[in-house]
């Protein structure tokens, strides 16, 4: 069994296929994360095809958010994988790829962290509201993202939701989370300053003892409370 396991498999190329891939991706994928890789090979696809990059579309065809299109080719062209010249972006193999291993390990450490609070947000929303549409999902990745908002708030914003509005509904949600950005509010921190922006706060800036709502945030932030 254990043979039949390890056996080699061969393969058989498409013949009509018409993308040829550098060997280096290959052989660096593993440190340069998969998703760079992917976009990369997507990008020799396109200039072997002699078609223009548009991320709109790459970012529909890959199923991803365009905000992970952008971050992968903001890496890619870190590390020299592309030179982006303005209405020209040149594929690259970059000189240098021995020191690549080491720099992937900080970057995915950052990402790692990232992908922790994200993956945490969507499970309170699935748990709080319902399971999140992809649609969903990719506008709580731009709230986080892009607006610079911290999963905490976002958590919050849920709650105050589910106070105030008779129907919670993703657009009810976007207008407390538009609301707040206008008026600078980012972190968990923000709001306790300013408690007069959300009622489900209400019980923990308030301080009352053995509060069940206080409580609840104690589970859900610890760290805001020490």
């Amino acid at each position: 069994m254990s043979r039949a396991k390890n056996k080699r498999v061969l393969l058989r190329g498409w013949g009509r296929l018409p993308i040829q891939v550098p060997p280096q991706i290959l052989e660096h994928q593993a440190s340069l994360g998969p998703l760079p890789s992917l976009v990369w090979i997507n990008l020799v696809a396109l200039a072997q095809q002699k078609r223009s990059l548009q991320i709109d579309e790459i970012a529909e065809q890959m199923g991803l958010a365009k905000q992970e299109i952008n971050q992968a080719l903001a890496l890619l062209a870190d590390w020299g994988w592309i030179n982006d010249e303005g209405l020209e972006i040149q594929l690259a193999i970059p000189l240098d790829l021995e020191n690549q291993e080491e720099a992937a390990v900080t970057v995915e450490n950052i990402l790692d962290e990232e992908q922790a609070s994200f993956e945490w947000l969507i499970s309170y929303w699935s748990a709080r509201i319902k399971a999140p549409s992809p649609k969903e999902m990719r506008k709580l990745f731009f709230w986080m993202e892009d607006k610079g908002l911290s999963h905490e708030v976002i958590a919050v914003a849920i709650e105050e939701m589910l106070v105030t509005a008779a129907n919670a509904s993703f657009p009810y949600l976007e207008g407390i989370l538009r609301n707040w950005h206008s008026m600078g509010i980012r972190t968990y921190s923000d709001l306790l300053a300013n408690p007069h922006l959300a009622k489900a706060l209400a019980p923990v800036t308030a301080k009352k003892e053995d509060s069940p709502a206080e409580k609840r945030w104690r589970e859900v932030f610890p760290d805001e409370f020490d």
